[in-house]
């Protein structure tokens, strides 16, 4: 799958465009004190999701991800300040929250997916016996692994449907 098919990247980019849409009309000391650094803020949570994507193991793509977050929740803290400095209607900066929040919801989910199997019927391997990682007699590949211990990066990200539960879709 490609990143520009990850439902949760294409969220954050129209997020995105929505707090550049509004703070590209601001003008002067509020577009330089607090919308450069909310444009900023905002970008680096595709950014870094991006980044964790072209990552090769599951470590690396979970770190870039709490990256993400972080940025997330200080793009939030940006929206708070416009919305409580009048930069921002209230109800424009309510729905924009609510946005926060579902992208919030959804990357946790995928967070919690990376190195998880695509496949229901996967059964966890046990990394005591190399041997184990080696194709079984049935002809069915195994997950292999690295020097590390750690089971190989791309084997078993799930897919970007397995992510998101109906219960984290409907409450956004």
């Amino acid at each position: 799958m490609k990143l520009e098919d990850l439902k949760l990247y294409q969220e954050c980019l129209d997020f995105e465009k929505e707090v550049w849409d509004i703070v590209n009309q601001w003008e002067g000391f509020n577009r330089d004190t607090v919308g450069k650094p909310f444009i900023q803020s905002a970008d680096a949570i595709s950014g870094n999701i991006a980044q964790g994507y072209g990552r090769y193991n599951f470590k690396d793509k979970k770190h870039y991800c709490y990256i993400s977050r972080g940025y997330l929740l200080k793009t939030k803290g940006w929206l708070i300040k416009s919305k409580e400095r009048e930069l921002i209607g209230e109800e424009k900066a309510d729905e924009l929250i609510e946005f926060v929040e579902k992208i919030h919801r959804m990357l946790n989910a995928y967070i919690r997916s990376i190195g998880r199997p695509k496949d229901e019927n996967y059964s966890k391997p046990s990394y005591n016996n190399r041997e184990e990682n080696k194709s079984e007699a049935d002809g069915n590949a195994v997950a292999t692994e690295t020097t590390s211990g750690e089971p190989d990066g791309n084997s078993f990200t799930a897919s970007a449907d397995e992510f998101f539960s109906s219960d984290e879709l409907t409450n956004a």
